[in-house]
This record gives structure tokens, C-alpha cells and sequence, in this order.
């Protein structure tokens, strides 16, 4: 399946949906006709982390309707499914994030980025931001994005038509950098084919040899961070049940079979990657013990399960391998 016609599959127009609420109380309706989409994955990613009580999610979230999708009623066990999905959601974005203040990086590039807040973290910041998406996606975030960026932070972001498959695309998307750039991706590569993948990593490749850099993401191990703290909160037991719904809901969303595209081992992932002349390094998920703002009112004995978890090498940090 391409990665356009996985779009076509889950994305619905907001002209039909109404799937943004509208900026100064009007719906993307009564815009001017332009049809566009957004992946239902991503404002439902944007709902778990204002849930969480990411700042810019929260301030973000208020200009898209993702309740039309993440209705309890359609879920079932949603309490469950919520709860862990704020912490996995969380970890896995803010561990990005901080990766990138402690490395002191200034140029961050956000593969297929949809509706992320972190166009606002990066911006409050100073630093310069390019999230790459398919061309529907960039021309919504084009229009409307301004109504919440505010003109200070305006000169940090950009939105650029990049397909991670499209090495043109991906390659003009990251030309204006100055120095080195930090890629990021969540969220996007368990919706790829293996031949996908290995178009993207290639890409990836091409602007690092470039621009030097690395690319960071914990997606080539997202199944474990999601059942290491699903297990922490629930047991083994009740957690494979919350997993399996999870699941059940996002392949719902996206119409991908994820075990068809998530890889069985990390020896699997690390030969895949490699192979596409890259070299990985894995660091805990967090430098320090993490602040996570979804696990304040769990009891001791699970914030601290959680936080143990975090010093795990999960984070793989990605570099061109120039031996090959």
C-alpha cells in the first residue's frame, strides 16, 4: 500500500468532517473551498497529550475537534486505553524534545509532523523548525497555523510538502538549514511498507550526509515503551487486553495491520538500519529522571516503575555510517 493511498484511507476531508473546530468560533466549513486532510492518528495523538497536560498540546488542541474521534463510547475499556495512552504518548514526545535541548541542537526537521505541537516548543525556544507532511496536510497547517503561532515565533517554523519517501522532497524540505539537524519521527514509521522504510531511511541519510546531524526516534522499539509501562500500571495480564484494544483502535483509524509493518526484534530493526548505511546508538529514553506530567497521581511504586523504565536504552539515535 503507498503511503498516499494509507492517507486516502484514513484521512477524511475537513470540508466533510468539520475535523477542526473553526479559529475565532468559525468551522473550516466556512473557509474558502479548499479540500485538505489530516490523518485521524494525528489529532488523536494531539487529544492524548493535551490529556496529558503538554502546554503547547493543550494550547494546540483547542483548534482541532478530535473529540469526534476519541469518543469513549467508541472505545472499549477507554478509561484504560486513556490513561496509558497519555504516558506512552507523552514519553514518547518528550523525549524527543529532550534529546533536542540537550544536545543544544538549533535546526529540528519533524517527519510526516500532521498536527504536533512541537512546532511550539521548538519555536518558544528559538529554534528553527521544518515539519514535513503530504501536500494536503502542509497546505491546512499553511492557512491556519499562523492563528496560533504568534508573530515572534513565526520566523522558527515552516511547514514544507514532503513525502519521507520522495528524495527530492525530503532534500528541498531541509535545504534553508544552516548546521547540522536534528530529525525526528513519531508516530509515522509503523504506517510505512519495509520497502518504505528503507526509501525513508535513505532519504534521511542523504541530508545527513549533507547537513551532519542525526536522526532520533524511539519507533523501532514503540510496542516495547508501550507494554513496558502498560505492564507497570495494569499487570501482564490486564495489560495485553489494553494493548490489544489500542491497537485494535489505531488500525481501525489508519486500515494498517501494524504487525505487518513493526519490526519482531531490535537485531531486526539494527540490520534494516544499518543496511541503509546508517549506524545506530541507543540512550536512555530521558537525560535525568523525566518530570511526566501523566503519571502525578499514580501511587509511588508505579511513578517510580515508570521512571525506571525511562533510564532504559530506548532512544536510538541515528548517524550516517561512513564506512559504508
Amino acid at each position: 500500500m503507498s503511503i498516499k493511498k494509507i492517507f486516502s484511507v484514513c484521512l477524511m476531508t475537513f470540508l466533510l468532517t468539520g475535523f477542526f473546530s473553526g479559529f475565532n468560533s468559525k468551522s473550516f466549513a466556512e473557509k474558502p473551498k479548499a479540500t485538505s486532510a489530516i490523518s485521524y492518528t494525528a489529532p488523536v495523538t494531539l487529544y492524548w497529550l493535551a490529556k496529558a497536560g503538554i502546554p503547547e498540546a493543550v494550547e494546540y488542541v483547542q483548534y482541532i475537534n478530535a473529540e469526534k474521534i476519541v469518543r469513549p463510547d467508541n472505545i472499549s475499556q477507554y478509561e484504560r486505553v486513556e490513561k496509558i495512552n497519555k504516558i506512552y504518548q507523552e514519553i514518547r514526545y518528550s523525549s524527543l524534545n529532550d534529546f533536542i535541548d540537550s544536545e543544544d541542537y538549533t535546526n529540528v526537521m519533524d517527519l510526516g509532523c500532521g498536527v504536533s505541537p512541537r512546532c511550539l516548543y521548538t519555536a518558544k525556544k528559538g529554534i528553527n523548525y521544518v515539519g514535513t507532511d503530504l501536500k494536503d496536510v502542509v497546505n491546512v497547517l499553511n492557512i491556519y497555523a499562523p492563528n496560533f503561532i504568534k508573530d515572534d515565533m513565526k520566523k522558527y517554523v515552516k511547514f514544507a510538502v514532503a513525502d519521507a519517501t520522495n528524495k527530492d522532497e525530503m532534500l528541498a524540505a531541509a535545504k534553508d538549514f544552516d548546521g547540522k539537524i536534528c530529525i525526528v519521527e513519531e508516530g509515522l514509521l509503523m504506517y510505512l511498507s519495509r520497502d518504505q522504510q528503507k526509501a525513508m531511511l535513505e532519504n534521511i541519510r542523504e541530508i545527513l550526509k549533507k547537513h551532519g546531524g542525526c536522526f532520533v526516534t524511539s519507533e523501532f522499539v514503540a510496542g516495547e515503551i508501550f507494554m513496558a509501562a502498560n505492564k507497570t500500571i495494569y499487570g501482564d495480564e490486564d495489560a495485553l487486553i489494553v494493548g490489544k484494544e489500542t491497537q485494535k483502535f489505531y488500525e481501525n483509524l489508519s486500515q494498517v495491520l501494524f504487525n505487518d509493518t513493526l519490526f519482531k526484534t531490535q537485531a531486526e530493526a539494527v540490520k534494516f538500519i544499518e543496511d541503509a548505511g546508517l549506524k545506530v546508538e541507543m540512550r536512555p529514553l530521558f537525560n535525568g529522571t523525566p518530570d511526566i506530567r501523566s503519571i502525578r497521581d499514580l501511587n509511588t511504586r508505579d511513578i517510580k516503575r515508570i521512571n525506571d523504565m525511562t533510564k532504559q536504552k530506548l532512544l536510538w539515535i541515528i548517524t550516517v555510517n561512513n564506512d559504508k
